[in-house]
């Protein structure tokens, strides 16, 4: 797939996910849709779950991530 369709095929998934996140659908589903997406690169996948990442709410990142700094201690 060339840079242009490759461009094109991610700005659609990005919409895609800001509709199901806007929506209220639960981010591991949407985590898990975006690990099947099979014509995307690791770093767009990556790009795209950063992008959906940013779209929850402020207190769900911090509850996150208290959680995450309590696993590793």
């Amino acid at each position: 797939m060339g840079a242009t369709q490759q461009g094109s095929a991610l700005a659609g998934y990005r919409d895609d996910v800001a509709e199901r996140m806007e929506m209220g659908e639960a981010f591991g589903d949407i985590e898990d849709a975006i690990d099947g997406l099979p014509d995307l690169t690791t770093d767009q996948k990556a790009a795209l779950w950063l992008f959906a990442f940013t779209l929850r709410e402020r207190g769900q990142h911090q509850r996150d991530a208290g959680a995450h700094l309590l696993a590793v201690l």
